[in-house]
Parts: structure tokens; sequence; C-alpha cells
């Protein structure tokens, strides 16, 4: 699929979910040695030219996870039907660079909203890694 312009002033993230929030700050030490993962889905509204990106983020200490949270983003897209294609069986298949777009900003929203979350636990100061949003692509949760 040829990857059309994507403009963002025709992206609105019009909504965020805080689905599910998990933390366990009893599973760190001072030595504050975290594992990361990011995995996320996609669901879509033709009609009314919406996407729903939904993010799942844990960060594991001592093999144990100790920050769960499960995000959605909700976002209109003006121009939706220039992002997609439709399969052989009508099924829309969008764009890898607009849904690594759409991830980037979600993740990177995310980031400040759990940023916030932990300061009041054992985990303050805890900043989330810069991901590459083509490398999330492949993140997808089944």
């Amino acid at each position: 699929m040829e990857e059309n312009l994507i403009i963002p002033e025709k992206i609105k993230l019009f909504h965020i979910d805080v689905v599910n929030t998990y933390i366990n700050d009893d599973t760190i030490n001072e030595n504050l040695n975290l594992d990361f993962s990011v995995a996320h889905n996609t669901k879509h509204n033709l009609k009314d030219k919406r996407v729903k990106i939904e993010l799942f983020i844990n960060l594991l200490s001592n093999e144990e996870i100790g920050v769960k949270f499960h995000i959605d983003f909700h976002y209109t897209v003006k121009d939706l039907k220039d992002q997609y294609t439709l399969n052989e069986d009508e099924i829309p298949v969008f764009s890898s660079q607009f849904i690594a777009t759409l991830l980037g900003i979600s993740f990177s929203t995310a980031r400040g909203l759990i940023f916030q979350q932990l300061q009041d636990t054992k985990f303050k100061g805890v900043i989330l890694p810069i991901v590459s949003p083509m490398k999330m692509l492949a993140s997808r949760k089944k």
C-alpha cells in the first residue's frame, strides 16, 4: 500500500480512558532495575471516522509486575478514508505510517500520564523509555 500523507491537523485526540491501573511498588528496591514492555491493539469505526489505540504498558521489577497500565486513546480523523485500503475481504488495512503516527502520539501521552501517576510511589521519577512507533507496530496484542 502506498503511504498517504498524514496531516496532523486532521487528527484529533478527543478522549483518553485509563481503563486499568496496577501499581505495586513493594516489588522494587533501591536499584530500580526495571524491564519494560508495551503492546497495542487498534479498533476503528469507519462511519464516524474514529480510531481507538489501546496501549498495554508494563514495568517489571525483579520479574514481578510492578506497574501495569491499559490506556485507550480515542481519535477522530478527518481524512480517515485516505489512510486505508480495503483488502479482498473488504476489510480495511491501514497504512503502517498512519498507525505508527497514532501509536507515537498515544505512547508519548501515556508516558506523561504514567510519570504523573507514579509520583506518590517508590517509582517516583521513573520516565518510560522512548520507543520507535514503527517498532511498536510489531507489538500488537492478540
